[in-house]
């Protein structure tokens, strides 16, 4: 049995808005109709059973889950996370023959106890997830431990995270989470049903879970540990070096709930472990995802540990208008101060014409403070400086100022873009503001600048706010001109900020690393909503087989494929076509009925930018002809191959003479060595270099046995997200934007 970890009252239980179904029958809404779904395609990005997955959401009572959670709050012991040390946990076994040392909460405060796991605990994990069978589909437990989580104990993941993170808005997390994760069990859904039909192979080794400190209530206990473990994928969650005590406490509640509704706890592991502990998990366990959302400099570190890592980055995020006004300044100021700046999307860059260092000042002279995590909760903030017994430790780097009120505050304002690779400062408010001048604001110089900038840097987010006259001209050229997944268009009386995003209603998230680097950072990009599981996934190769020998192409397609040898990558491309034709467009999202703001929605795939750089295929000397196919196929048959080139190695004979034999590829291959290609390299800016060796350079799989699913080796090419308006049914949004080349179409 696990300590502490229950606290319920009768009045407790999470009540639904319009929904008149009990709450577990609420979080469990039947997936649409599964019948007559196309090939393998069900859970793909943008695909037409994946649009459908959409819709049909609980909506949950905010203010119930604010009071609950502030009287959760008001009466917490701070002695049950010393009582209670966090600890290994191995089969709802505790592991205790480590030593105590404390914890620590997101500003360094002392805030519990942990012990460490010692060699021969970490042993026995190995032991365990090399010894342990699941079965392939934990689904009814699984689901009926969730429900009854997220029902009856919202209030304590909230809380527990407020005390932890010192997050201000747990509320919104738990509401949205709600939602995706309806949506995400339907794509769970589709994913075991193709496994079921042979189709697709899940791998089951068992996935690390390094939780993130301020989204773990959704991205690591919902996205990465139910959606996995319901498929029959056993997870190690990995205790952190701060924050740790939130996530300890609900995966202590999971497995509680777990053995109530009969689901085999070997599936859950927690391991309170150092970092040489951690490395020695990951070496033991190779086949196994590693999930993470971090910082570009941690990912990359723990991409160079462990090659099967899927990570989501942070960026600097830009908001983008023609003047400053009241309602800019304080969409720039709520953007940048969002959870203290602890949100993924939170406003590190700001560009508008004609302001300075005192617009700055001003922006930030009344920047509200926060005092407790249960005063944000009261007063519904979300956008606080903590001051007083909580304030957040600061470091001002050099170059910046401080505000003169608050010295928790910084920022520099200059006429030009700031340089590449700004510091994020995790929790401390950064600004930069960039200050053209307001004749060049919106031309095709300032615009480009600034574009080439976002690709350099590759913000999540871009706000881009249109002045009195409507026109959505500048904002248009920037989305077709950048690769960002989130996209928000504001006006007048309903301003754009950067931390806008729904993922349930269409408005598709995701944390990408700047793609030229994306390799380093991680095996794929990764896209909310989608089945986790399936980022560990591939096709199985006798489905492909049989593909590739009973089914074909024609037209300049065909010709392509001609030369293919194996029918395995003949079939991997021919699913690539037909993903392609069925996710190509922009699409609506709806968030009409869902209990938050109603916004304009396009989602979908999109072409690399507009810009004038290509993406090139680097053939190497051994590069063969199956090799390089699949990368090149997703370009050839969409309007993204204007943009797109092949460089081959002249040594590489057999590739060359079967290259000079497609008609359609006249023209776009360059004959050139290593040294000729490194020069060009100098002078010559590319969007993307793509060494297409075993699908994409041999990140992402092991040889041309293993092919992933065609949503995410599509992603390793294509930028993908949303574009919203702030306003409800804008048409004339839709009608400027949903009329862009940028948006991916067939060509073939």
């Amino acid at each position: 049995m696990l300590a502490g970890a229950f606290r319920l009252s009768s009045s407790s239980r999470l009540a639904f808005r319009g929904v008149t179904t009990t709450p577990v029958a609420a979080l469990e809404r039947s997936s649409p109709s599964l019948g007559g779904l196309v090939g393998v395609r069900h859970y793909n990005f943008a695909s037409k059973p994946f649009r459908d997955c959409y819709g049909n959401l609980p909506v949950p009572d905010g203010a119930k889950l604010r009071a609950d959670t502030v009287a959760y709050l008001n009466d917490f012991n701070p002695k049950l996370w010393y009582d209670d040390p966090v600890t290994t946990i191995l089969n709802a076994q505790h592991l205790t023959s480590g030593q105590l040392e404390k914890t620590v909460d997101a500003f360094a405060c002392e805030n519990g106890n942990i012990r460490l796991a010692t060699d021969q605990e970490i042993d026995r994990i190995i032991t365990h997830m090399k010894t342990f069978k699941p079965e392939k589909d934990y689904r009814e437990g699984v689901r009926a431990a969730e429900a009854e989580l997220l029902s009856e104990f919202p209030h304590q993941l909230i809380g527990n995270q407020a005390l932890d993170f010192l997050k201000q808005d747990g509320v919104t997390e738990i509401e949205e989470s709600l939602q995706a994760n309806t949506v995400e069990r339907r794509l769970n859904d589709q994913l075991l049903q193709d496994e079921i039909a042979g189709k697709v192979d899940i791998c089951r080794a068992p996935a690390f879970v390094g939780p993130v400190s301020n989204f773990s209530n959704f991205l690591d206990l919902c996205r990465k540990v139910l959606r996995n473990v319901e498929l029959g994928v056993p997870v190690v969650v990995l205790s952190r070096e701060n924050t740790t005590q939130h996530m300890y406490r609900w995966f202590q509640m999971l497995v509680r709930l777990f053995q109530k509704h009969g689901v085999d706890t070997g599936l859950l592991t927690y391991a309170s472990a150092s970092k040489e502990g951690k490395q020695k998990l990951f070496n033991a366990n190779p086949d196994g995802a590693l999930y993470i959302t971090s910082s570009r400099e941690v990912a990359k570190l723990i991409k160079s540990m462990h090659p099967n890592t899927v990570s989501s980055t942070g960026g600097p995020n830009t908001l983008v208008a023609p003047k400053m006004t009241k309602e800019i300044a304080d969409a720039v100021k709520l953007s940048a101060m969002i959870e203290n700046s602890g949100q993924c999307t939170a406003l590190r860059h700001a560009c508008i014409p004609d302001t300075t260092i005192k617009d700055l000042e001003d922006i930030f002279s009344d920047a509200p403070t926060v005092s407790t995590p249960q005063d944000a909760l009261s007063a519904g903030a979300f956008a606080g400086v903590f001051e007083g017994s909580h304030q957040a430790p600061f470091e001002l780097l050099d170059g910046y100022s401080t505000h003169p009120d608050n010295s928790s505050i910084a920022y520099r304002q200059s006429s030009t873009l700031p340089p590449n690779d700004i510091s994020e400062q995790w929790r401390q408010t950064y600004v930069d503001l960039t200050s053209p001048k307001a004749s060049e604001f919106g031309t095709d110089e300032m615009v480009g600048s600034l574009a080439k900038w976002l690709v350099r840097n590759q913000p999540i987010t871009l706000a881009m706010n249109i002045g009195h006259d409507g026109d959505m001209g500048y904002a248009r050229k920037l989305f077709e001109q950048t690769g960002q997944v989130v996209y928000t268009v504001g006006f007048e009386g309903s301003p754009a900020l950067t931390c806008q995003a729904r993922p349930q209603e269409g408005e598709v998230f995701g944390e990408f690393p700047i793609r030229s680097q994306l390799g380093a950072h991680t095996k794929y990009p990764v896209v909310v909503p989608s089945p986790t599981a399936g980022y560990n996934s591939h096709y199985n190769i006798e489905f492909l087989q049989n593909k590739g020998k009973d089914s074909s192409a024609d037209g300049e397609l065909g010709q392509l494929l001609s030369s293919v040898d194996s029918s395995a990558v003949r079939g991997f491309c021919l699913l690539l076509n037909e993903y392609l034709a069925d996710a190509a467009g922009a699409h609506r999202g709806d968030g009409s009925k869902t209990g938050g703001p109603n916004r304009t929605i396009l989602y979908g795939l999109q072409r690399p930018p507009m810009n004038g750089e290509d993406t090139v295929l680097r053939c190497s000397d051994s590069t063969s002809y199956d090799e390089l196919v699949p990368s090149l196929v997703p370009f050839f048959v969409t309007n993204a191959w204007s943009n797109c080139r092949i460089s081959v190695d002249p040594s590489n004979s057999a590739l060359v003479e079967k290259l000079k034999a497609v008609e359609s590829l006249q023209g776009k291959v360059d004959i050139e060595d290593a040294a000729a290609f490194a020069k060009r390299r100098e002078t010559t800016s590319f969007y993307n270099v793509v060494a297409p060796e075993e699908l994409a350079d041999g990140t992402n799989t092991k040889s041309l046995e293993d092919f992933p699913l065609v949503g995410h080796f599509v992603s390793l090419y294509f930028p993908l997200g949303h574009i919203k308006s702030t306003r409800v049914d804008d048409e004339k949004f839709v009608e400027v934007f949903s009329a862009s080349e940028k948006w991916l179409k067939m060509r073939v």
